[in-house]
């Protein structure tokens, strides 16, 4: 388990009562000791910035801090798992179309918590406002440190406008073992143990639900595309269930149960939306191996 100092633990507590867990298990969740060590070969780097909402952040923020509701709110997703001892507000800085440099107010993890899912950054404050002012960069002013050690610092995002639909940032594959850290039921739980091989986790680029305003179901199914290598072809499958939603992250889990390693991953349009109800464009990218 992380050494968290007691400042983060009462943060993530925070953050646990924030996204209104009703699953027991869910909130005994302990997020994973292990760094992949593919992870330091791995190029470290921000992967999207989304201006996701407006001075629209709502009320139930204020369980993070009464500062929240009504300010902006813009997720920012990275290529590796953040060490959250190096995380904080002051690490980024965005710059508005007029050329304002803001110094973000507010920097959480809430709601992406569990286990392989510290790579989503919710920033929130008066980061710009569209039309006229809107936010167009951010950038990491200090030390920001992957769990693998790369530091962030410096790196720059141009931010998604507003008008625009959320898309995949990232995707990795698990197997899912006894070491996986099982959700067994409720709000976030995993994909059926016996029936799946292997869990892809996709990463949105920020939070998403179906587009007639349900979660992610077994409507969307036939959306999603896997290619899977196997030992002498590649094949393309779709996922049997999707999991890991109901928590109001921006992580979904396609359950897959044909045996292969998956390595590409495609979302037709019109699948998802964001809470603005801005649908996605068509998707497509890399999946990455977790180990």
């Amino acid at each position: 388990m992380y050494n968290l100092s007691n400042n983060m633990k009462k943060l993530l507590l925070i953050l646990l009562i924030f996204v209104g867990v009703s699953c027991q298990q869910r909130r005994q969740v302990i997020l994973s000791d292990e760094v992949p060590p593919v992870e330091s070969e791995r190029e470290a780097k921000i992967l999207s910035g989304f201006f996701g909402l407006d001075n629209a952040i709502p009320p139930r923020a204020a369980a993070i801090s009464p500062k929240a509701p009504g300010k902006d709110g813009m997720p920012i997703v990275f290529s590796h798992e953040l060490d959250p001892e190096t995380m904080q507000a002051s690490d980024f800085r965005v710059k508005t179309s007029q050329g304002d440099l803001i110094v973000v107010e507010i920097a959480t993890f809430t709601p992406a918590i569990e286990a392989f899912e510290l790579r989503t950054v919710l920033l929130i404050g008066d980061l710009g406002d569209a039309p006229g002012n809107v936010p167009v960069e951010v950038e990491i002013i200090s030390d920001l440190l992957a769990r693998s050690g790369q530091n962030f610092k410096g790196q720059k995002v141009l931010i998604t406008p507003l008008e625009k639909g959320p898309f995949l940032s990232y995707a990795e594959h698990f197997v899912m073992d006894e070491a996986y850290p099982y959700i067994e039921k409720g709000s976030g739980c995993d994909c059926p143990r016996q029936e799946t091989t292997t869990v892809l986790k996709a990463v949105w680029s920020g939070g998403v639900r179906a587009t007639n305003g349900d979660e992610l179901g077994d409507a969307e199914l036939k959306n999603f595309v896997v290619f899977l290598k196997t030992e002498s072809d590649t094949m393309q499958v779709t996922p049997f269930k999707i999991a890991d939603i109901d928590d109001g992250d921006n992580n979904v889990d396609l359950c897959i149960k044909e045996p292969g390693t998956p390595i590409f991953l495609t979302v037709q349009a019109n699948t998802a939306m964001d809470p603005r109800d801005d649908p996605n464009e068509y998707t497509e990218l890399e999946v990455k191996s977790r180990w």
